[in-house]
């Protein structure tokens, strides 16, 4: 019987490569953790939240932020009272991508578990043993 980890990863390798296949975007591992803490968690988010939540200093999350709203994910806006406090706001876009990849997610899963054999690396040959010189 396959392992629960092995499923999981047959899924999400499947998952990634029908996402880089579609080009919509082409996130990092970082860049996506933090669109989804975005969109899974109520809002606005602060960087410093964000920051803290992700375990990341303040600019790389600037970065991944700069990517995605480059991409229309997100949005950020200043604070009409402190113009130096920024919040991060979800999109339709974002919520439009997240819905479609966890909709592939979800249908993979259960493509996944209900064909075990397309998992190759359930199918290694033994090993073999080293041969005395």
């Amino acid at each position: 019987m396959a392992s629960q980890a092995m499923i999981s990863l047959e899924m999400m390798r499947r998952v990634s490569t029908q996402s880089v296949r579609g080009a919509v975007a082409d996130l990092s591992a970082r860049q996506f953790a933090l669109l989804l803490s975005i969109f899974m968690r109520e809002g606005p988010h602060s960087v410093r939240d964000l920051a803290e939540e992700l375990d990341l200093p303040k600019p790389a999350v600037s970065r991944a932020l700069d990517v995605l709203e480059g991409n229309g994910f997100v949005c950020r806006k200043k604070d009409q009272q402190d113009r130096r406090d920024v919040s991060v706001h979800r999109t339709v876009k974002g919520a439009l991508f997240l819905y479609d990849y966890g909709s592939s997610l979800a249908s993979f899963a259960q493509e996944t578990a209900e064909c075990l054999s397309w998992i190759h690396a359930l199918h290694r040959p033994a090993p073999i043993s080293p041969q005395p010189i």
